[in-house]
């Protein structure tokens, strides 16, 4: 792996939230950091669900290790929000990525 093929910015988010003084909860997600990665298309479908057309991407992307990232994070690239699925790291000698398999188009389980 070179590292010319890490030329995607994404953006690495977290779900923070905060309780107002009506005892009302806000979520919203903010950008912790953000890495150059590279960015795959894996698939894409459309399907209909309750008489809607919705769309889904699938997209792995690597990035280099990032110890706290886990799948409660979401990825953030082109003005697009992925929920992130798996995230395995690989190991190239002294380098070492993580690779990530996001989709794009689903509800977020926050």
């Amino acid at each position: 792996m070179y590292l010319g093929e890490f030329r995607n910015r994404v953006a690495l988010q977290t779900l923070g939230g905060s309780i107002d003084a009506g005892g009302g909860k806000s979520t919203s997600w903010s950008t912790e950091t953000t890495v150059w990665g590279k960015v795959e298309t894996l698939s894409g479908a459309e399907s209909i669900f309750g008489d809607q057309l919705r769309a889904t991407n699938s997209m792995k992307f690597t990035i280099r290790y990032y110890s706290s990232l886990n799948t409660t994070y979401r990825l953030f690239f082109r003005s697009t929000a992925f929920e992130i699925v798996s995230i395995k790291v690989i190991d190239e000698g002294k380098k070492t990525y993580q690779e990530i398999i996001a989709t794009e188009g689903v509800a977020f389980g926050n």
